[in-house]
């Protein structure tokens, strides 16, 4: 009876520590993720190009300027971290992935739910792997994996704190 309630406890722990997929509130600027409290640009393209993490016009100068320009009424964005971005590729997949049909494919799926501008090409994180190394998402086949930080990707910022 003592391992039962052990179990049955530490089964409602592990419950309770899962984070739940996301759930998206859509305004005219954001996503609002009701589950995680992220806010998320909608527009997942918003330098309108890719940008490198180092040098001239870099990841660093476009978010400075994001929040100099108090996007949608915020100064806090940022680039999200792996676990982030993980999350939304994750949510992303759950909903019908076949890498023969482009149309399930994660980024296909992020504008279905009201994300605009979303690339089938990868996207930076904030989450380092090496000296060379960041983290990255890539949207049309929702691996997140590191790559040499000295390409361009693309920026999707977000605002607020993960509970993950």
């Amino acid at each position: 009876m003592k391992k039962l309630l052990l179990l049955s406890l530490a089964t409602l722990f592990l419950m309770a520590c899962a984070v739940a997929p996301p759930n998206f509130v859509f305004l005219e600027k954001t996503a609002v993720d009701q589950n995680t409290g992220l806010v998320w640009a909608k527009n997942a393209n918003m330098p309108g190009r890719q940008l490198i993490w180092r040098g001239d016009d870099n990841v660093y100068e476009y978010m400075k300027r994001l929040n100099e320009g108090n996007f949608a009424g915020y100064a806090d964005w940022r680039v999200p971290s792996k676990d982030e971005m993980a999350l939304l590729v994750e949510y992303a997949l759950s909903m019908g992935y076949d890498k023969a049909k482009m149309d399930t494919w994660p980024y296909q799926k992020l504008r279905q739910l009201g994300f605009v501008d979303v690339r089938d090409y990868e996207y930076w994180t904030s989450t380092r792997k090496s000296s060379t190394e960041m983290w990255t998402a890539d949207l049309a086949n929702g691996t997140v994996a590191p790559k040499k930080e000295a390409k361009p990707y693309y920026l999707w910022p977000v605002r607020g704190n993960s509970s993950r």
